[in-house]
């Protein structure tokens, strides 16, 4: 009795801790950096444990990886979509929404659950040596692929966002920085590359912009805002496999074989993108589709709408995706329900029921990610512009000429050889894709097919279906980016095919491939043979001892560790915290040593910052300042001032097409410029012309081979500050 008292006091005590500190950030602009580093980890742990409760008060049925799959995606949910609306009124500032994290997270706690599901009892894994080994190697494979990430991350840890992504330092970071300074949802408008990024889905700039409100003034997180994305995908895709009735050490195959393609880990999981989110919310919603297949109810309806809306929030590419995911369920629904016409004592759910669950889905889905379509909706009368819409070759919304896949057929990246681009681009795939998940994906589908399995089969044809619509209605075929999700699904038919040769099959070549992925994650470890054979030893020996150590928590029975681990995780934050942000302060001192443009606009302009006027280029996010300082602006050229930026109800005539000198030169005076970036390039905007020409208005302050500095003579404009 008493220590059940302890322990609802303690958990009392961490919930009102971790709202404190919440609401501690929100109330104070200028804490020092321990405290934002303590106010980054009260917010993960909040949204963490809100998305956690809403998957438990839910799907309770879930077992521990649907569950986590399923709490991740309300966490990003419950902070994503608030913070969007908060955009659209003019609050996207910190303190509302740490205040709101606060909030959702005290409510959550109100919410009655039941305890986490069950897997049922583990199987025995008693002391046989083949069972032992396969046991070592899937932990072994798992640690150097963790191994591999992390030594990335340490050669990266001081550097600038987008060592990985150009995009990053594009339109995604450089998003994000126009919120910073102007607290809305204003959509960066370049003058130069692809016009269409102000009108794509948000969210994963809303989530990098999430990573940076508790620090306020640093990308620090930001910059690898997908690596958490990244990771929830890996469980994504061993819930998948559970899903279908695969084993533990199946499922961790699974998701192994689909992490360690180097390009998939870590290569796109650290950057501030959106590919690997677009990938997690769709797997996210095919786990939650074939448990609502399976039954309907509400709280999965709830959970499928929730991952499919978020996808749809994510990238266009999710108007792809989410159709075939909701055509693959109304499918299984349509099947389960005849089999059980022919049996008439089963029950089945009457067809009210299922039309009530559908309008549910939709109403979930339009919430969690109608925002940016609802917004070109209302200001282009198009969801999906600049993309036209037809059907049967009719244009029933406009769009842009030149953006449809049809336009874009005769450019070089549109241009692909299948055969060569499966079985050739190793740098893409790794070296063990083209013998090992591609023909699973082809062969899968059909197995499951002739077993009258028809949701693994529909399951697996997801794969394909998805690289069909990556080959036939994208544009770029450069990358695996775009269809990384059926990469992750064709890892579940790989292993789902060793599961059905049974044990003698499904043993050796599980423990050939987690050997091979061990040995090449290993390699990327260090550039000497010492260091390769230090990091396999260690990984050995550290996948020897993880066995046994859960062996022996298999079969010892743990009692609930209530609320104290929980109070042991956060005194070892606050004991790391100082260190921690010793590391922030450090990589905020060091960011911009390897852009010297920036670094030397950053001594120009002074701690203050400045406004800045950017030409030349679709790179401007260094420009903007180590902390955000600087109030950069692409300056419109001609009279349509008012579409600089991209927002609801904005013109949409082009701000950039050439005007006069005179007219530009004017639009510098009334916005206060000091400072003129421009970035020479083969496709050179006028600026540079301009202000090269008129030393009486301009004086040149740094040079380089790419970037010219100028300040702008007798300028009024008032230093700015970051916000």
């Amino acid at each position: 009795m008493f220590k059940g008292r302890y322990d609802h006091a303690a958990r009392l005590g961490l919930y009102f801790l971790i709202a404190a500190i919440l609401l501690a950030g929100a109330a104070v602009p200028d804490a020092p950096r321990t405290f934002q580093v303590l106010t980054f980890a009260a917010m993960l742990a909040a949204l963490g444990m809100t998305g956690s409760r809403l998957a438990r008060r839910l799907v309770p049925d879930f077992g521990p990886a649907s569950h986590g799959v399923a709490a991740f995606s309300f966490a990003v949910g419950i902070a994503v979509v608030p913070a969007t609306w908060l955009g659209q009124i003019g609050w996207l500032r910190p303190a509302p929404f740490l205040a709101w994290t606060a909030v959702a997270f005290l409510l959550s706690r109100l919410l009655p659950v039941r305890g986490p599901a069950e897997e049922g009892p583990v199987p025995a894994t008693s002391a046989a040596r083949s069972a032992r080994l396969d046991l070592v190697l899937i932990m072994a494979a798992g640690l150097a692929v963790a191994l591999a990430g992390l030594d990335d991350m340490d050669r990266l840890r001081w550097a600038p966002a987008g060592m990985h992504g150009f995009d990053d330092t594009s339109y995604h970071l450089s998003e994000v920085a126009t919120w910073i300074r102007s607290g809305d949802l204003r959509m960066i408008r370049f003058s130069m590359g692809d016009p269409s990024t102000p009108f794509y889905p948000v969210l994963g700039e809303v989530a990098s912009w999430v990573l940076i409100a508790p620090f306020r003034d640093s990308d620090v997180a930001a910059r690898w805002t997908q690596l958490f994305f990244s990771l929830a995908s890996f469980l994504a895709v061993a819930a998948i496999a559970r899903r279908l009735g695969l084993s533990r050490r199946s499922a961790a195959l699974a998701a192994i074989a689909y992490a360690g393609i180097y390009h998939v880990f870590p290569i796109l999981a650290v950057a501030a993108g959106n590919d690997p989110a677009t990938a997690f919310f769709t797997l996210a919603g095919v786990d939650a589709a074939i448990a609502l297949a399976r039954r309907p109810r509400l709280g999965t309806t709830v959970t499928a709408g929730a991952a499919l809306g978020l996808l749809l929030a994510t990238k266009y590419i999710g108007v792809l995706f989410a159709p075939m995911i909701l055509a693959m369920l109304a499918l299984a629904v349509w099947i389960e329900r005849r089999r059980r016409e022919r049996h008439e004592s089963a029950e089945r759910p009457p067809a009210r029921r299922l039309a009530a669950l559908a309008a549910l889905l939709a109403v979930t889905l339009a919430l969690a990610g109608g925002y940016t379509y609802l917004r070109n909706a209302a200001t282009t009368g198009n969801p999906i512009f600049p993309a036209p819409v037809s059907i049967a070759g009719v244009e029933i919304l406009p769009g842009w000429w030149g953006v449809s896949t049809a336009d874009r057929a005769h450019e070089p990246e549109y241009r692909i050889d299948v055969w060569h681009f499966l079985t050739r681009s190793s740098k893409l795939f790794g070296g063990y894709f083209p013998f090992t998940l591609l023909p699973a994906a082809l062969l899968a589908p059909l197995l499951a097919l002739w077993r009258r399995r028809w949701l693994t089969a529909m399951t697996f044809l997801l794969a394909i279906v998805f690289f069909l619509e990556f080959l036939y209605l994208m544009q770029d075929h450069r990358d695996i980016r775009y269809f990384l999700p059926a990469i992750a699904l064709a890892a579940v038919a790989f292993a789902w095919l060793l599961e059905m040769g049974g044990p003698r099959v499904a043993r050796p070549v599980r423990g050939l491939l987690l050997a091979w992925i061990a040995f090449q994650e290993v390699r990327r470890v260090g550039e000497t043979g010492a260091a390769h054979l230090a990091a396999a030893v260690a990984v050995l020996l550290a996948g020897w001892l993880v066995e046994i150590a859960w062996r022996r928590g298999q079969r010892r029975a743990q009692a609930p560790a209530g609320p104290w681990i929980a109070w042991a995780a956060a005194i070892l934050v606050a004991a790391l915290a100082p260190a921690l942000a010793w590391g922030v302060d450090r990589y905020q001192a060091v960011k911009l040593e390897g852009q010297p443009a920036a670094a030397a606009l950053e001594r120009l302009t002074g701690p203050r910052g400045a406004r800045v006027a950017y030409a030349g280029y679709n790179q401007p996010y260094h420009f903007f300042g180590s902390r955000f300082q600087n109030d950069l602006q692409i300056v419109p050229r001609n009279r349509s001032v008012d579409a600089q930026y991209y927002r609801w109800g904005a013109r949409l005539a082009n701000p950039y097409v050439e005007g006069s000198y005179s007219r530009w030169k004017e639009i510098l005076d009334d916005l206060g410029v000091e400072w003129v970036v421009t970035v020479r390039t083969p496709w050179e905007d006028p600026e540079h012309r301009w202000v090269s020409k008129r030393t009486s208005d301009f004086a040149l302050a740094y040079q380089d081979s790419e970037v010219e500095i100028w300040r702008v003579i007798d300028s009024a404009a008032p230093a700015g500050s970051a916000r």
